[in-house]
């Protein structure tokens, strides 16, 4: 199939925009340039990453934030992002797994105050400007968190290059462990954290639910969004192939049944978040900031990825399109409107036929 039609989703999440969004993404935008400019082989390649509107991630995800904070956020995320882009590229770090895993060891020894190598990589210079900025504002228990989050996340990139150089499709739990690392849950956990001022260390087993359920949605909604990407880069480490090659389902189908699973991760996220704030740690300030934290995470990570051309084409200008037919094969492509009012498949037809081990929390 050379398109496939995306449902409405459920959105039932806040959004909600940094009132400094524009100078946020600006601001970003230089750092990308001054900090991460010797990591792209050519200056179009640069523009090209900058015209993703990645600096609208921060002030999407983090818009309550006081703005030195959101800023430091939106300058991570474009960090991550960054090495994210390069390991999927055959001609960069992605072409080869030792050398990326080498490459990432030097990145964490510089993060730790060790000699990594940064004259040779720009990414150990950004990570340690990163880590100089963002630190302070952490407990010795969260700035632990930091580097532990920047050693997974790489782990997960390097463990995508190997599956991809393999030609090899993990199975569904195998490809979700991995996205948890690749993906960046741990990370995105502690900026919400960093953004609201709040720790939550010692609460990761109040939170248990909540964040598995909200990351989950995250990364299904992720694969959803970013699979005519995925798909023209050959990547193996996303949900939409692992139902394609692995459970034998057509693109329509495999489509349909991830939008069923988002339904039905979103509706548990916002169960398990209920249950804590009407639970007896309920009132406490900094668990209600954090859920709402959480809340602004998940819904403007997937309005980012409604809106970025990063995943529908170079030139690509959203128009608020939340549910069309998306084309695998243009080099630009919209959220096209069915003709008439057949409004396409409906991932609420039928009921989830997912196998077991697909739902499991």
């Amino acid at each position: 199939m050379t398109e496939f039609f995306l449902p409405e989703l459920p959105r039932l999440l806040p959004v909600a925009y940094h009132p400094k969004a524009a100078q946020i993404e600006f601001r970003s935008n230089g750092w990308v340039r001054r900090q991460l400019g010797g990591c792209f082989a050519r200056e179009e390649d640069l523009l090209f990453f900058l015209r993703q509107r990645n600096g609208l991630y921060g002030p999407l995800t983090v818009p309550d934030a006081d703005e030195q904070r959101a800023l430091d956020v939106t300058d991570w995320y474009q960090y991550v992002t960054a090495i994210d882009s390069s390991t999927s590229d055959r001609s960069a770090l992605g072409a080869d797994e030792a050398d990326a895993r080498a490459v990432f060891a030097g990145i964490m020894a510089d993060f730790h105050g060790g000699r990594g190598g940064s004259e040779d990589f720009p990414y150990a210079r950004a990570g340690k400007d990163l880590w100089r900025r963002i630190s302070p504002g952490l407990s010795p228990a969260q700035i632990r968190r930091f580097a532990d989050s920047l050693e997974a996340f790489l782990r997960g990139c390097a463990t995508e290059i190997g599956f991809k150089l393999k030609a090899r499709v993990p199975d569904y739990e195998t490809c979700m462990a991995v996205r948890m690392d690749s993906f960046g849950c741990d990370f995105i956990r502690l900026m919400t954290e960093y953004a609201v001022e709040v720790d939550m260390t010692a609460d990761e087993s109040l939170l248990r639910e909540v964040h598995t359920y909200g990351m989950q949605q995250m990364i299904i909604v992720n694969d959803l969004l970013s699979w005519r990407k995925e798909h023209a880069q050959e990547d193996k480490m996303t949900l939409v192939r692992v139902l394609i090659e692995r459970e034998g389902l057509g693109l329509q189908q495999s489509v349909d049944r991830l939008c069923r699973l988002v339904e039905s991760r979103e509706r548990a996220y916002l169960a398990a978040r209920d249950r804590l704030r009407h639970g007896p740690h309920g009132s406490r300030a900094d668990i209600r900031a954090y859920l709402r934290g959480l809340d602004h995470v998940i819904g403007g990570s997937q309005e980012f990825e409604y809106l970025t051309p990063r995943y529908f084409g170079d030139g690509y200008v959203w128009d608020g399109s939340t549910s069309g037919w998306i084309s695998l094969t243009g080099s630009v492509t919209r959220l096209r409107p069915r003709p008439g009012n057949d409004p396409g498949p409906s991932p609420a037809a039928g009921t989830d036929q997912c196998e077991p081990s697909m739902t499991r929390n």
